[in-house]
């Protein structure tokens, strides 16, 4: 005689009802949570010093000779490269080849 399916050993599977429901409790409860007037706050503050950093408070008219060759040179190894930043190492390379050296 086989045994009967009540009486066999097998591991325990979670239903699917069981899935479900966990899934629909972690998206309630994030979607329940919301930000408490320190983090707005922060998130405006963050905001507006971001605003604050994209400006250049340097206008090409006012720019030295030097500052337009050293953007100029640093744009131009970018594109030569295609780096969007270039390391530090890169930099000094970069200031070397437009004849810059250090005074002893």
């Amino acid at each position: 005689m086989s045994p009967t399916p009540s009486k066999t050993k097998s591991a325990k599977k979670p239903t699917k009802k069981k899935a479900t429901k966990k899934k629909k409790k972690v998206a309630k409860s994030k979607a329940t949570k919301k930000p408490n007037a320190a983090a707005k706050k922060r998130g405006k503050k963050a905001a507006k010093t971001a605003h604050e950093n994209n400006r250049n408070p340097i206008r090409p008219d006012e720019m030295s000779a030097d500052l337009v060759e050293f953007i100029t040179a640093i744009d131009s190894y970018k594109r030569i490269h295609e780096r969007p930043f270039p390391s530090w190492s890169e930099v000094l390379d970069i200031v070397r080849a437009l004849g810059y050296s250090r005074s002893a």
